[in-house]
C-alpha cells in the first residue's frame, strides 16, 4: 500500500507506482484532489489514459472506490478530462454508459440507506457526477443516446433516482431530467418508458415538489432554482409526448386510428393526462417574469398542443374540470379555471406586444402563438369558450366605433389586429388570425368586417380561403344604408361623406381613379384570390360609363 509520504503524488501517478495493486484511501483522495488541481495542464495524450484509468477503477470495478468521497472526486475529475470531444469517445462506449449508469444507481442506494451525513452527502455528489458525465457524454456525442435509452436501461434507472428521496434535491433532479431530455429521441424509447416504467406519473411528482417548492419560496440547495429544475423535466415530459405521440401513430393500422398528426390519440392520451394537468397546473401558478412567461410556463404551454380537448374524459376533465360543477356554488369560474388563466396570459402579453412604437414584437411570437392556438383549439369545440372569451375581445357591436380603423379601437380585439399585420411575417400573424377567425365562428364574411379585408386577406390567402363573393354582394346591398363598412379598412363611413367625397374629385381625378380601380380588379381576378367581374369594365360595357370629350377638342370644334 502506499505510505502516508504518497499524500503529495497526484492520483495517476500513484497508480502507476502500484500498478495493479489497491491505494491507500486518504492517498487516493488527497491523489485525486492534486490531479484535479493539475487537469487543465495534463497534456491530450494523458487526458485518455487517466480517463480510461479512471473508469478501470471507479466505474468497471470498485478497486479504489474506497470511499464515498473518493469516488466523487474520482467522477468530478473525469467528467473534466471528457469535456472535449476529442477525448469522449470511451465515456461514450456502451461499457461506460453502463458502468456510470449502475454506479449511479449505486450511489443513490447508499445515499438513502441510512441518516443523513457526511457519507451520504458525498454519495449524493457521487450519483449527481456520473449523470453529469452521462448527460454531458450525449451532447458531445449524440450518437450514444440510443444507447442510454436502450440498451442500458438509463430511463429506468433515472425514474428510480426520481423516485427515492433524492427528487428533493435540486441538483439531482435537474440531471435526471437533462438525462431523459437528451435520450428520449425514438418512438420506441417513449413508448417503453409510458407502458412499462409509468414515466409520466415519476416526472409529474417531481414537477409538482418543484412548483410547490417554488410557490413557498423555499430552497432547494445546491446551483439549479426550482424554476430551473421544472424546466428541465418539462422539457424531458415535452419530449416524452412527441415520441409517444409518433410511436402510436405510427402503429395504428389506419387514419381513423392515427388521430390528428399533432395531437396525441385520444385512446392513448389518458395515459399522458397527468403530465397534461401539471403543464396546466404550471400555467396557473406561476406568475409573468418580466412581463414574460416563466420558462416552465414556456414549456407548459406547448406541452398542452399535444393534447386533444374533447376527450378522453380523463384529458377533458384537466381542460375542462366539470366535476368540480357539482360541488361548488361558484362552479361556472371552476369548470374555467384554466381557460381564464390562458386567456388572461394572452391578452397581458398581446397589449406588450401590440405596442407598435416599442417594437418588441418579436420577443413575444414565441409566447402569445402557443397560448393562441391553444384557445383557437377549445374554442373550436367547445361552445362555451367561445361565448366565455367572445366579448373580452369583442365588445358589444353598439360599442364599437365603427368610423375608426379596426386597429384603432379600443380594446384587445384591435390589438390583435395589429399583430396580424406584422411585415416581417412568423407564425405570429398566422396564430392570431386563427383565434379571431374562430371567435367569428369561422365565417369569413364576419372575420372581414371585423378586421378589414386589408387585414384579412394575408391571413386568408395563407390559410387557402377564398373571399365568397356573396361579401361583396353584401356591401353592394348595403349601399342604401345611412352608415357601411368599408370591407377594405373596416371603417363605418355614411353615403352623405361618400357622395361628398364623389362632388369633390374633378373629370380628372374621376377618371383616375377609375383607371387605378379597373387595374386593380383585374390584378385580383389574375391572382385567383377572388373571382370579381370588374365594375368599371361591366359600366363600360352597358354604356353606363362614356368617355369625356376634353374642354380642348370641345374649343376646337365650337370654332370650326
Amino acid at each position: 500500500m502506499a505510505g502516508g509520504n504518497c499524500t503529495t503524488t497526484d492520483y495517476f501517478t500513484l497508480v502507476d507506482i502500484h500498478a495493479g495493486g489497491q491505494l491507500d484511501s486518504h492517498a487516493i483522495e488527497a491523489g485525486l484532489l492534486l490531479a484535479t488541481a493539475t487537469s487543465t495542464t495534463i497534456p491530450a495524450d494523458k487526458r485518455k489514459s487517466g480517463m480510461e484509468t479512471l473508469l478501470n477503477r471507479f466505474v468497471y470495478t470498485d478497486l479504489d472506490r474506497r470511499s464515498a468521497r473518493a469516488t466523487s472526486l474520482a467522477l468530478a475529475l473525469l467528467k473534466t478530462l471528457g469535456r472535449q470531444i476529442d477525448d469522449s469517445d470511451e465515456l461514450g462506449s456502451e461499457k461506460a454508459i453502463d458502468g456510470l449508469l449502475k454506479l449511479a444507481l449505486d450511489m443513490m442506494h447508499q445515499a438513502v440507506g441510512g441518516d443523513i451525513n457526511e457519507q451520504s452527502n458525498f454519495a449524493v455528489s457521487s450519483c449527481n457526477e456520473a449523470l453529469t458525465c452521462v448527460a454531458n457524454t450525449m451532447l458531445l456525442l449524440p450518437k450514444c443516446k440510443p444507447l442510454f435509452a436502450e440498451s442500458c436501461n438509463g430511463a429506468n434507472v433515472v425514474s428510480r433516482i426520481l423516485q427515492s428521496r433524492l427528487v428533493e434535491l435540486a441538483t439531482t433532479t435537474f440531471l435526471c431530467g437533462r438525462c431523459l431530455f437528451l435520450s428520449l429521441v425514438s418512438p420506441s424509447s417513449a413508448a417503453l418508458c409510458v407502458n412499462s416504467l409509468d414515466l409520466p406519473a415519476t416526472l409529474t411528482r417531481a414537477i409538482r415538489i418543484c412548483l410547490d417548492r417554488d410557490r413557498s419560496s423555499s430552497t432547494t440547495g445546491g446551483q439549479f432554482s426550482p424554476q430551473q429544475v421544472m424546466s428541465e423535466l418539462l422539457k424531458a415530459a415535452m419530449s416524452l409526448c412527441v415520441q409517444f405521440r409518433q410511436s402510436v401513430c405510427a402503429a395504428a393500422t389506419s387514419p381513423i386510428n392515427s388521430g390528428k398528426d399533432d395531437l396525441l390519440p385520444p385512446e392513448h392520451a389518458a395515459k399522458l393526462a397527468d403530465i397534461l394537468q401539471v403543464s396546466l397546473d404550471t400555467l396557473y401558478m406561476l406568475p409573468l417574469v418580466s412581463d414574460h412567461l416563466a420558462d416552465p410556463a414556456k414549456q407548459a404551454i406547448a406541452i398542452s398542443l399535444n393534447f386533444p380537448t374533447l376527450s378522453p374524459e380523463a384529458v377533458l376533465r384537466c381542460w375542462l374540470p366539470v366535476d368540480q360543477i357539482e360541488s361548488d356554488a361558484d362552479g361556472d369560474s371552476k369548470r374555467f379555471h384554466f381557460v381564464d388563466r390562458i386567456f388572461y396570459l394572452l391578452a397581458t402579453l398581446v397589449t406588450i406586444a401590440a405596442d407598435e412604437e416599442a417594437n418588441v414584437y418579436s420577443k413575444y411570437e414565441m409566447e402569445i402563438a402557443p397560448l393562441a392556438l391553444v384557445l383557437v383549439r377549445l374554442i373550436t369545440e367547445h361552445a362555451d369558450v367561445r361565448q366565455r372569451i367572445f366579448p373580452q375581445v369583442f365588445p358589444p357591436d353598439s360599442a364599437q366605433d365603427h368610423t375608426v380603423l379596426p386597429e384603432d379601437r379600443p380594446g384587445l380585439s384591435a390589438k390583435l389586429v395589429r399583430l396580424m399585420r406584422i411585415p416581417q411575417g412568423g407564425i405570429l400573424p398566422g396564430a392570431v388570425g386563427d383565434l379571431l377567425f374562430a371567435l367569428l365562428g369561422q365565417n369569413v364574411s364576419k372575420f372581414v368586417l371585423a378586421v378589414g379585408y386589408g387585414n384579412a386577406a394575408g391571413y386568408m390567402l395563407a390559410r387557402g380561403i377564398e373571399m365568397p363573393e356573396e361579401i361583396l354582394r353584401q356591401v353592394s346591398d348595403a349601399s342604401g344604408s345611412e352608415l357601411l363598412v368599408d370591407p377594405v379598412t373596416g371603417r363605418q363611413v355614411s353615403q352623405k361623406d361618400l357622395d361628398q367625397q364623389l362632388s369633390d374629385m374633378t373629370d380628372e381625378e374621376k377618371e383616375r381613379e377609375a383607371e387605378r380601380l379597373f387595374v386593380l380588379f383585374e390584378r385580383l381576378n389574375k391572382t385567383g384570390f377572388i373571382k370579381v367581374g370588374n365594375p368599371v369594365r361591366a359600366a363600360a360595357e352597358s354604356g353606363r360609363l362614356q368617355e369625356i370629350e376634353s374642354s380642348d377638342e370641345e374649343a376646337s370644334g365650337s370654332s370650326k
